[in-house]
């Protein structure tokens, strides 16, 4: 092996914060994901789906960048690690994809597991693992702290050991909507199948029918027969019923509107939509309350996606970030400007305002329109002030030429 090959391959060895411990103590066996609902149970509530679908597909939009502070100074590194978060993810995932399925994790179950793909330093691949087929097997030697965990996947191939260096755990703190949320879950799920028996069933009268005299069982059989086929589904609904002599229908008590069943799917909506911190508003247009996109947009970031965002950026800092990177001010951003962008009237307003108090110049605001510029480009600034430098201790009046003098100067003007 050359010098060059040696040089190379010490290069390769991971900088990275790994903790090694071979304490092998009282076991404690994590399992993610268990609940008496069930995903594919819980994706078939609509309004659940609504708050999941908005959600997963604002995140899934919006690029992360790799930023480095250093001082007063904010600059945007360029990165191979953000193409495979703004990009391709995998050979087989692109990134929007990829992002859909930490959030919807995240959000089920109460954390994301990332596989990441190494070759030393270098990332081959990011892997969304399904969360509820991962195990954790927690080792501690003095009953306080861990000692060590052991990470296990049911993959394709059945249970595949993982190194716990080699995951990215992105954890909100909870166990996810479908455990914590289990009651309000399982409550839409019985509205559901109320609904579609009593649609499927509708047009049938909600009563008994009472015969005065006994009935054979293949007389009650194409009595029932009989009824369901002139009375029963939704095509025979409003017909006229004519009852034979000594059979007698009697209602019962409860109908669907004693019920409330559409008051009471309301408030199921609602508490679904606060399981995943979103105002009704955003999936309901009738629960509006918002006088400006704008203002509902920053509500939306601020309150639903803020919490999502932080923990996936906290999780990318930890695990992509070599620790020179982390002593030298790099981290990871999402960048939400697209959430706040206001409709076209609150932009030009708000544009228009900035250059009229000179704060943008003309192809500034033009810029942040996506207009073309103008030839001459011009700063807007009002003669009605007078301007202090405060460090300086000096006034400058803008329409004249110059400085008017020091504040402090012999003839106290």
């Amino acid at each position: 092996m050359g010098l060059f090959e040696l040089f190379n391959k010490k290069n390769e060895v991971e900088e990275r914060s790994i903790y090694r411990s071979n304490g092998q103590g009282l076991a404690i066996i994590s399992l993610l994901g268990g609940s008496n609902i069930t995903e594919e149970q819980a994706m078939k509530i609509p309004s659940l789906v609504a708050c999941l679908n908005l959600i997963e597909g604002t995140i899934s939009q919006l690029p992360i960048y790799l930023y480095q502070e250093n001082g007063q100074d904010v600059v945007k590194v360029p990165d191979k690690r953000t193409r495979f978060l703004n990009g391709e993810a995998n050979y087989f995932t692109d990134s929007q994809n990829f992002k859909r399925q930490i959030v919807k994790d995240y959000l089920f179950y109460g954390k994301s597991i990332i596989y990441v793909e190494r070759k030393g330093n270098k990332i081959l691949s990011l892997n969304a693992l399904k969360t509820k087929d991962i195990q954790f097997k927690q080792y501690t030697t003095n009953g306080i702290t861990l000692s060590n965990i052991e990470v296990i996947y049911n993959g394709f191939a059945g249970d595949v050991p993982i190194n716990y260096e080699d995951i990215i755990i992105i954890d909100s703190g909870n166990e996810g909507i479908l455990k914590h949320g289990v009651d309000i879950l399982e409550l839409a799920l019985e509205q559901n199948a109320y609904s579609k028996n009593l649609l499927k069933n509708g047009a049938l009268p909600i009563g008994v029918i009472q015969s005065m005299n006994r009935l054979s069982e293949a007389a009650i059989k194409r009595l029932r027969e009989g009824w369901e086929s002139l009375y029963g589904g939704a095509k025979n609904a409003g017909k006229t019923v004519i009852l034979e002599e000594g059979i007698e229908y009697k209602p019962i008590a409860l109908n669907p509107e004693q019920l409330q069943l559409a008051n009471s799917r309301k408030v199921t909506n609602s508490d679904i939509c606060k399981l995943f911190g979103i105002d009704e508003s955003l999936i309901n247009a009738e629960f509006n309350k918002y006088s400006a996109n704008s203002q509902q947009n920053l509500a939306y970031l601020q309150y639903t996606l803020s919490p999502i965002i932080t923990s996936i950026e906290s999780a990318l800092d930890k695990s992509l970030l070599l620790e020179n990177e982390k002593d030298n001010g790099y981290y990871f951003r999402f960048d939400t400007s697209e959430i706040l962008r206001s409709t076209e009237k609150e932009r030009v307003e708000t544009v228009g305002l900035a250059v009229e108090k000179g704060l943008y110049s003309v192809n500034e605001g033009r810029a942040i329109l996506d207009k073309n510029k103008i030839q001459k480009d011009y700063f807007m600034w009002s003669l009605g002030h007078v301007l202090y430098d405060a460090k300086k201790n000096e006034i400058i009046v803008p329409n004249m030429l110059g400085k008017v003098g020091d504040m402090n100067n012999e003839n106290g003007t």
